[in-house]
């Protein structure tokens, strides 16, 4: 959720820190349950569907749907629907072949000695074809820039670029770019929390111009511009600026949160993660902006998006159990602190291999989830964590 701490340092360098835009899309569903609203039972049946198809990939609609209805009754599914579930995971399939089999596309070298990390913080995105990974001056026509996805633009989310409309050396690549796009608009349907946060983000922006109007302060004042540009929903130019304050002040941490802030507002998972690790890194263990640092890379960390990335030291089980329960106690009123704390104790996460979980463990979900949903301003991700809530204790009930 957006917000905003007032910390006044002993020297006068920094004043404000910003955490801006809310992390709606790390509020994903990963608990099989039936919460009422239709879009998060749709949601439900798929992941379900999914689970099962892995399971027993040999068995056909009929077959599926009767062990589906045999495991979990509450979902109400039914012959269509288990087929449009089928139906929609053969098009992941599609456009996850079609992204496999096209070259990558080009992007940020990364920083000296970051080997395969994402790129370094305030390095501008590629500006090479996203189909075909072709700079503008390889085009051999004097171009300086290729165009922009006109779908990107719209929606403000950080730009990529495109040889031509139809990319000839890679035609499926626009496929596999318009589902992230379709991620982005169901992310901000599930962020609607009638104009809160960003009224919230509003007054960030506000009093981030008038601190950097009277300090004169140029690190403060691409904080400032970074934030009115997130309280517009404009992830794209907030990112640039924020990556022109990483640029100027590399060791100050409030840029890098709210640069991972923006990245993950506009779907970025893998980037985010890495900035808000940083972030994790510039603050006193212990502290709360340590604490939901840690909490938000974590958030990341357990996309899909991030199944590959490379994992922190402590991504265990039982380091897990030991440090959400830390970031909890540094930060009691962070919905994300709770959120981490919930979804670990509750092994509803395929990220890391856990082990089993005791009625007491889920009980505890179960109250974090319920923490969670008292601080989300969404109606529906609220309603999320409420229904995740009642899952675990009545599982908890049944042990």
């Amino acid at each position: 959720m957006g917000r905003h701490d007032t910390n006044v340092c002993p020297e006068n360098r920094r004043v404000t820190r910003f955490f801006l835009p809310k992390l709606g899309a790390v509020y994903r569903v990963t608990v099989w349950v039936q919460l009422g609203d239709p879009r998060m039972a749709e949601d439900a049946l798929l992941e379900a569907v999914r689970g099962l198809r892995l399971a027993h990939p040999e068995l056909g609609p009929k077959p599926l749907l009767a062990k589906l209805r045999e495991q979990q009754p509450d979902l109400g599914a039914g012959n269509k629907e288990v087929r449009e579930a089928l139906a929609a995971l053969k098009a992941e399939s599609e456009a996850t072949e079609a992204a496999a089999a096209a070259p990558p596309a080009a992007a940020a070298p990364p920083a000296a000695g970051e080997g395969d990390a994402p790129p370094n913080a305030s390095l501008t995105p590629s500006l090479a074809c996203f189909g075909c990974a072709r700079l503008p001056s390889e085009m051999g026509d004097g171009r300086e820039k290729h165009p922009v996805c006109p779908i990107c633009v719209k929606l403000k989310v950080p730009t990529t670029y495109w040889c031509c409309v139809n990319c000839p050396a890679n035609p499926a690549a626009y496929k596999v770019h318009a589902v992230y796009h379709k991620m982005v608009k169901r992310q901000r349907n599930r962020n609607e929390d009638g104009g809160e946060c960003q009224q919230q983000d509003r007054e960030v922006a506000e009093r981030a111009a008038r601190i950097a109007a009277q300090t004169g302060d140029e690190y403060m004042e691409l904080l400032a511009e970074g934030a009115r540009y997130a309280s517009k929903g404009d992830t794209r130019r907030a990112a640039r600026a924020f990556r022109e304050a990483i640029a100027l002040r590399p060791d100050e941490p409030d840029a890098y949160y709210n640069l991972g802030a923006a990245l993950a507002n506009s779907g970025h998972y893998v980037e985010a993660a890495q900035r808000f690790l940083e972030v994790k890194e510039r603050h006193q263990v212990g502290s709360k902006d340590w604490a939901q640092a840690t909490a938000s890379a974590f958030n990341m960390l357990t996309q899909e998006a991030c199944a590959d990335v490379a994992k922190p030291e402590w991504w265990d089980d039982e380091e897990l159990k030991a440090l959400s329960a830390r970031v909890v106690r540094a930060a009691p009123d962070e919905l994300d602190a709770h959120r981490m704390r919930a979804l670990v104790l509750c092994r509803q996460c395929a990220a890391w291999k856990a082990g089993p979980r005791s009625a007491a463990e889920l009980m505890e979900a179960a109250a974090h989830y319920e923490r969670a949903a008292a601080l989300c301003p969404a109606p529906e991700l609220k309603a999320n964590f409420a229904g995740i809530a009642a899952w675990c204790r009545n599982l908890a009930e049944t042990m």
